[in-house]
């Protein structure tokens, strides 16, 4: 999980299927990126209608959670090789794709006559500042989704296997005869068979269908593990929003944060507020009975109850 993901699968939202992605974020994304000028980050990343998002964007995570500031960091350092590999294939078309090559915008020409570290540097910059006016404040309600929706495929995948799970991920992603396959186009016609000995999936809040990155042909410059991207099913992770006007914006996230047991440092990183910040909420929150507290050593613990009990001392 890496919150770039997120900027990313929404860009490619935007780009792909505007439509399905809603009002509120389709909104919020299309303001970040005027208000901003992100005119570069939206031309190389939205894709549009069936085109080719470069992958760099989207870097092979370092592990299960990825700074945001790591994710940026691989972004800007990207091979040069890689760069041009994937920029090619975005104007050109893709070998695996079904759609053929456009005329590129010149702000993209523009910026590759910079050369390909300008680029990678560039929209790395660029991600940073989208992220920040597009999900940053959104992002703990959704890490705490993304959670429950691997922790909940764990389980599926103990209890009935491998098989069962992957063919329950996306409408277009099947695991057959040994073989995982993602459906590109709405026909089953156009498939990709992906040969690799292994392969990442990552869910996503925004994407809609079952999509890949780094699918490439055998002597593809900088080679990388598949990955692909799947819809996360919707949960219970967060608490219900009947009530939450009353809770309060902050509170309603210390909640969504403890649905296992946590320190107030902890919650403090995990949603970018001071621990002092957190602690008076947290103490609230104890007083009306929506968390326990459990003291283990020198260490306090805080978790989510299951009463609800409604209250407006403060805004939150």
């Amino acid at each position: 999980m890496s919150p770039l993901d997120a900027a990313k699968d929404l860009l490619f939202a935007l780009g792909r299927s505007p439509r399905a992605l809603g009002a509120d974020w389709r909104a919020r994304a299309v303001d970040a990126l005027s208000e901003r000028r992100l005119g570069l980050l939206a031309v190389v990343a939205g894709g549009g209608p069936g085109g080719y998002a470069p992958d760099f964007l989207r870097p092979e995570p370092a592990g299960f959670q990825v700074a945001i500031d790591s994710a940026l960091h691989q972004v800007a350092t990207t091979p040069s090789e890689r760069i041009r590999y994937e920029l090619t294939a975005a104007i050109g078309g893709h070998s695996w794709g079904g759609s053929v090559g456009h005329r590129p915008p010149r702000l993209l020409l523009t910026a590759m006559d910079r050369g390909e570290q300008y680029v990678a540097q560039r929209i790395a910059a660029e991600l940073e500042q989208f992220w920040r006016a597009a999900l940053a404040p959104h992002w703990p309600g959704m890490r705490v989704r993304l959670e429950g929706e691997v922790a909940a495929r764990a389980s599926v995948m103990a209890r009935h296997g491998i098989a069962d799970t992957l063919n329950q991920l996306a409408p277009n992603l099947e695991w057959h005869g040994g073989a995982l396959r993602v459906h590109l186009l709405a026909t089953s016609s156009h498939r990709l068979s992906l040969d690799a000995d292994a392969a990442i999936l990552v869910p996503s809040v925004f994407a809609g269908r079952a999509v890949f990155c780094g699918g490439e042909p055998p002597g593809a410059p900088a080679p990388r593990t598949p990955l692909i991207v799947y819809p996360a099913a919707r949960n219970d992770c967060l608490p219900p929003s009947r009530g939450d006007e009353l809770i309060g914006t902050t509170r309603r996230k210390v909640l969504a944060e403890l649905a296992q047991p946590r320190t107030t440092g902890e919650l403090a990183r995990r949603l970018y507020l001071s621990p002092a910040t957190v602690s008076y909420h947290l103490q609230i929150l104890h007083r009306v009975g929506l968390v326990q507290r459990t003291r283990r050593s020198r260490t306090v613990l805080y978790q989510r109850l299951a009463a609800r009990p409604r209250f407006a001392d403060d805004p939150g």
